[in-house]
């Protein structure tokens, strides 16, 4: 199982580099020939060779993986310029609303000192009005209830 898995995952070089065991325990005279004149055995420059088309097939994983780490910093990138551009949409909304309630304010204030400046006004014109009120009714009536002369023509005036 682990042969076919390893062969799966590395291809060649795996089976160059398990070729010479699986050949050895299952055909112990494939030792002779593994085991060529030369002072190293054969599959130890097999193996040799497999490690560099391994180390060969590294360097592209992790030209991959630097690849990736780039892609992924990029993406962080743009989610971090989204999100600082949706706070400052926010921010420029608070600002908006901040404007419009400083507006609503101040229109309030004009309105209660329009008020209080009417309602001074109202109340002078009410003093002023019970003051000859008072006045109107301080002088006497005649006893016929008739119109004074002096008070019909004050009423003729206004």
């Amino acid at each position: 199982m682990l042969i076919l898995v390893t062969l799966l995952k590395w291809g060649l070089p795996a089976l160059i580099l398990v070729a010479p065991l699986v050949a050895s325990a299952w055909f112990p005279p494939a030792r002779r020939v593994l085991m060529f004149a030369i002072p190293i055995p054969l599959f130890v420059i097999a193996a040799a060779g497999a490690w560099l088309w391994l180390n060969q097939e590294s360097a592209v994983l992790r030209a991959v993986q630097v690849r990736v780490k780039e892609m992924v910093a990029g993406a962080e990138i743009a989610a971090l310029e989204a999100k600082l551009e949706a706070e400052e949409k926010i921010s420029a909304a608070r600002g908006q609303v901040a404007a419009e309630a400083n507006r609503r304010l101040m229109a309030e204030i004009d309105a209660r000192v329009n008020l209080s400046r009417r309602l001074t006004a109202i109340q002078t014109e009410n003093e002023i009005l019970n003051d000859d009120l008072a006045d109107l009714l301080s002088r006497p009536v005649a006893g016929d209830c008739a119109v004074d002369p002096d008070l019909l023509g004050r009423l003729r005036a206004r």
